[in-house]
């Protein structure tokens, strides 16, 4: 069983934990935190030092890979920038709940995590990063790019385009062949009828272009 590190000490991790555990693939040696004090704990598991110093924390506990477990399609691509810097080859693992259904032809990237109840329906291709969350619905032959995010409750007709961290957040439905662009978000409970450019938040039924986003800007309040 590799030993492997969670980078996020924030509301998400208790979520990635909860799968971790259950898949009983992973053995957590600790998390790792740029606030958080050291030595204490949360959600059962210690906070064992910080990311920016990862090759003592590989060393004194005998780390073998990792997950970011960060809920910001945003701040999960700094700490990787930040990890990478350190360390080129780390190995990311997916955490993926034993409900999920995964359909055939599916292709998933590095650092992957899906909570409970989630459908990934045949054809579709998962970036590196991405997360889905309880009861999330990819239809067939979609395309999630990297850093991108699907929240609870929320439905992808076929052949869904989803740009690199864009965020979906809970309860949307966006019909079949709908290009979302990159850094986008679309608000919660919207009908998204028509395709949507980079850099926008987007809601409403249908949803709407209400302003611009700039690359970087978080859409998620950190713990």
């Amino acid at each position: 069983m590799k030993n492997i590190v969670l980078f996020g000490g924030g509301l998400h991790v208790q979520y990635c934990i909860d799968i971790i555990e259950k898949e009983g693939k992973y053995n957590i040696v600790g998390i790792a935190d740029t606030k958080k004090q050291i030595g204490s704990e949360i959600y059962g598991y210690k906070i064992i030092g910080r990311q920016e110093n990862l090759q003592k924390l590989i060393k004194d506990f005998n780390i073998d890979a990792g997950i970011i477990t960060i809920g910001d399609n945003w701040s999960r691509k700094y700490v990787y920038d930040i990890i990478k810097k350190i360390k080129d080859d780390f190995i990311f693992v997916n955490a993926i709940h034993p409900s999920v259904v995964i359909g055939k032809n599916v292709v998933l990237g590095q650092g992957f995590v899906a909570m409970a109840g989630c459908i990934i329906n045949p054809g579709s291709r998962i970036g590196d990063f991405c997360f889905l969350a309880t009861g999330a619905q990819v239809e067939h032959n979609n395309y999630l790019g990297d850093f991108s995010s699907i929240s609870a409750g929320s439905i992808t007709g076929g052949k869904v385009k989803i740009g690199n961290f864009s965020a979906i957040t809970l309860g949307v439905t966006i019909v079949d062949r709908i290009t979302i662009g990159e850094n986008c978000v679309v608000g919660s409970g919207a009908l998204v009828l028509n395709d949507l450019p980079d850099n926008v938040l987007a809601y409403g039924n249908p949803a709407k272009v209400i302003r611009y986003r700039n690359p970087g800007e978080q859409f998620l309040v950190s713990q």
